[in-house]
């Protein structure tokens, strides 16, 4: 009676300094996520609606739950992650896509695999699959292209294959661009959908980065790891990079985020800011 009562009434938990440890554990096991004591204000704020949705309805039972139960931990950790992205993001790596890298990695016709390796809700992924359509209508060059999207988060992994996106989503998009690879809702109605041409070019799979389940098998020729090793802790994080790069053919790129330096890994050479070669013949 007093959860029921505490629910109704609409009363935050709150959640206590000497808690934080319980859940970053759970955090850092689950996903390799690091938290620290100067996260509780991000934790109170990102847990609290969970913690009541869950019916836990106080911090101390909702530690219990998701220490206890595999599918709470997966929504516990989608609930800390950050999903922003947008289309053209860091338009400069796009531009030496163009330039450099598709020019060099189709002289011999080459098959061309993406890997963005944390997906969020699909731009970064559809983003290269449009530039290089755009490179192929340009040169005549025949090649094939595919994406493999992964993600720690099921829910952004739905929103990506779906492919729709808001008015918003596309508003800073070229016209053309808008025009040849996004299908307008019928009625108008703000909504647009990735042709089904690139739709059909892409595949959209879990995977964690932190322990590499939902990795096997990825052999890419680009792969994107932007915006998510901020959430590792060094030694994570450089686990996190060899995973990735075991995942990346001889001679293909790793593309970061601009804000992500500090890492180095013997097979990688920088060719450019934020853009890495693993050694090796293609």
């Amino acid at each position: 009676m007093q959860r029921a009562h505490l629910y109704q009434e609409n009363v935050l938990p709150q959640l206590r300094p000497d808690q934080v440890p319980a859940l970053a554990a759970v955090a850092f096991q689950a996903a390799g996520i690091r938290l620290d004591a100067s996260k509780l204000d991000f934790l109170q704020a990102r847990l609290f609606q969970r913690v009541l949705d869950s019916k836990a309805f106080t911090f101390r039972a909702y530690i219990d739950l998701v220490e206890g139960d595999e599918e709470e931990r997966q929504t516990f950790v989608e609930s800390l992650t950050v999903h922003t992205t947008s289309f053209f993001r860091e338009a400069a790596q796009y531009d030496w896509l163009l330039s450099t890298g598709l020019p060099e990695m189709t002289q011999s016709g080459s098959n061309i695999v993406f890997w963005s390796a944390a997906c969020s809700t699909g731009q970064e992924g559809w983003t290269s699959l449009m530039v290089a359509e755009a490179y192929r209508r340009e040169t005549g060059r025949n090649f094939n292209c595919r994406l493999i999207g992964t993600d720690i988060s099921k829910s952004v992994l739905k929103k990506a294959e779906r492919a729709i996106y808001q008015q918003q989503d596309v508003d800073n998009i070229a016209a053309n661009i808008r025009a040849t690879y996004f299908l307008r809702a019928r009625n108008q109605d703000g909504r647009y959908r990735i042709v089904t041409a690139l739709r059909r070019s892409a595949e959209w799979r879990w995977g964690n980065l932190a322990t590499g389940k939902g990795m096997a098998g990825i052999q890419a020729n680009v792969a994107f790891l932007r915006n998510v090793l901020i959430y590792f802790d060094s030694a994570t994080r450089d686990r996190v990079v060899d995973r990735v790069v075991r995942g990346i053919r001889p001679g293909g790129y790793l593309l970061t985020g601009h804000s992500e330096t500090g890492f180095k890994h013997a097979e990688l050479v920088a060719v450019a800011p934020s853009i890495y070669q693993k050694e090796g013949r293609a």
